[in-house]
């Protein structure tokens, strides 16, 4: 039996096909191998972690601030600094901030607050300030210039009025209580023998000096309390002598 050539290729294609898929059915399996023994890419190395108790470096330029280091940042309400935490040199608070519920300045320290404050009686005394007696300015000032400038114009109509009855033939007696002070005008009502609307000025006259001057004595009588800070001391109080009546400022700042 004579088998030619060609005629096992002819009779068995799929053989011919086997022989042929062979290589790419090779390289195919190679591949997945090739890529999974491929080294694995070049990474930046591990920053080192900061040491304890370092301070935070401040980011580069352009770079975004970390937080609670951005402008105009506050601590939130009810935190509180941990312990031996002081403000930088130059630190201020912003307008209206007061420390949370508990803190307390480091020990030596305080925040430097008003010059004078209210008190009342019974307020705890805050750290740095001192209870204080001082005169009631306010009631001394208005006093004093209700009584100054009512009985000048009191004293000044005296004398106007004294004038011009002298020029018409009398002797002025009648106006002259004028110039007493407080009780000037209430005698002048009596001595010029006024009537009308002169008795209603001249009563005016009268209670506004006895206002004014119960006004400044009440404001020395009755000194009011102020929370004074430590490093300011300015006290007003009244001199009363044999000869001698004012008031006496003492004081450093």
């Amino acid at each position: 039996m004579h088998i030619h050539p060609g005629q096992g290729a002819s009779t068995h294609p799929w053989r011919a096909l086997l022989a042929s898929a062979a290589p790419l059915a090779a390289l195919l399996l190679s591949a997945p191998s090739a890529f999974a023994q491929a080294p694995p890419a070049a990474s930046s190395p591990p920053r080192a972690a900061a040491p304890a108790g370092a301070e935070p470096q401040p980011a580069p330029y352009g770079a975004p601030a970390p937080y609670g280091q951005q402008p105009g940042y506050y601590p939130p309400p009810g935190y509180a600094p941990p312990p031996g935490y002081a403000p930088p040199p130059g630190y201020a608070p912003p307008p209206g901030y007061a420390p949370p519920p508990g803190y307390a300045s480091p020990a030596g320290t305080y925040t430097v607050g008003p010059r004078i404050m209210n008190y009342e009686e019974g307020q705890a005394v805050p750290e740095g300030y001192r209870v204080e007696e001082r005169a009631r300015r306010g009631l001394i000032i208005g006093g004093a210039v209700t009584f100054g400038v009512t009985y000048v114009l009191s004293a000044m109509v005296g004398l106007v009025a004294e004038s011009a009855d002298r020029a018409s033939g009398g002797n002025g007696e009648s106006y002259m209580p004028l110039y007493v002070p407080l009780a000037g005008p209430f005698i002048t009502i009596g001595t010029a023998e006024a009537k009308g609307g002169g008795v209603f000025v001249l009563m005016v006259d009268g209670l506004a000096q006895v206002a004014g001057a119960a006004m400044f004595i009440g404001g020395l009588a009755a000194p009011e309390k102020k929370l004074v800070r430590n490093d300011v001391s300015l006290s007003v109080k009244p001199i009363v002598t044999g000869d001698t009546f004012g008031l006496g400022v003492s004081g450093s700042l």
